[in-house]
């Protein structure tokens, strides 16, 4: 529908829960882009906040993720002394790229296979690219020009990646989404009671469509405009005028109250 075109496709984290799923998304993205076999987002305490481990390791696996684990406190301790930035160990059984993500955490990224040193450049790259996005999340910053200003360009439409993605997957768990769904069923209740159930959604698809609107991205001025349309054009024409002045008086204040209370 047409007010689709004007909405920002775009969601910030509101809740914990967003927030985690926002790291999530860039650890995978960051896994998959690069090849990488497990990855651990671990603050400077020693604390995995959020990791990402194939459910049967193999054996280079295992070892290195045991490595990794029994090199914590070290990595910790590197980490608040010097502010680690980027640091490449290699073992027999793999590599391992410990990259710093603000002052207070670091990604860790094993690969359990033989890489050439070389062949890392592209990858430490987009490893460092990837924990300035974890560090803008971590810190729950804003996703504006102002907070984003210094960034390289590939940080800043990674983070818009994420927001859109966000938006996709997680919109109905926003607090607009249930809002809005709590008023359908509210004006669908009031229109039912005047025109019986079986009009219902005829009515309310009709005049969604002449709006060129859908529920879950529609505003105050929006459903405001909504239930004038509905008693206007279709409770008048069903149940006479008399009915549809009745309306008008209740429906609209009620909305209005419903409205504010959201706020």
């Amino acid at each position: 529908m047409a007010d689709k075109k004007d909405i920002d496709k775009r969601m910030e984290a509101e809740t914990v829960v967003q927030l985690k799923y926002m790291l999530e998304m860039e650890l995978k993205r960051i896994k998959e882009a690069n090849g990488i076999d497990i990855v651990m987002f671990v603050g400077i305490d020693g604390r995995i906040f959020t990791s990402l481990i194939p459910p049967i390791l193999d054996a280079p696996q295992f070892r290195l993720l045991n490595l990794v684990k029994g090199n914590l406190t070290h990595m910790c301790g590197q980490l608040a002394a010097e502010n680690l930035k980027i640091s490449i160990q290699q073992y027999k059984y793999g590599t391992v790229i410990t990259s710093g993500v603000g002052d207070n955490c670091f990604l860790a990224s094993i690969f359990s296979k033989s890489v050439n040193i070389e062949d890392l450049k592209p990858v430490v790259s987009s490893i460092t690219r990837g924990s300035t996005v974890l560090n803008h999340l971590f810190e729950q910053k804003p996703i504006t020009p102002e907070t984003t200003a210094g960034y390289e360009e590939d940080v800043i439409e990674e983070l818009s990646k994420l927001t859109r993605l966000l938006f996709v997957e997680k919109f109905d768990e926003t607090r607009e989404y249930k809002r809005n769904m709590e008023l359908l069923k509210f004006l669908k209740n009031k229109i039912g009671s005047v025109v019986g159930i079986g009009a219902v959604d005829e009515i309310v698809t009709v005049t969604l469509n002449e709006m060129g609107k859908t529920p879950p991205y529609m505003k105050d001025k929006d459903w405001l405009a909504f239930t004038q349309k509905v008693i206007d054009n279709h409770i008048a024409k069903a149940s006479g005028e008399i009915v549809a002045e009745e309306c008008r008086k209740t429906w609209v204040s009620e909305i209005e109250r419903k409205l504010k209370s959201f706020v």
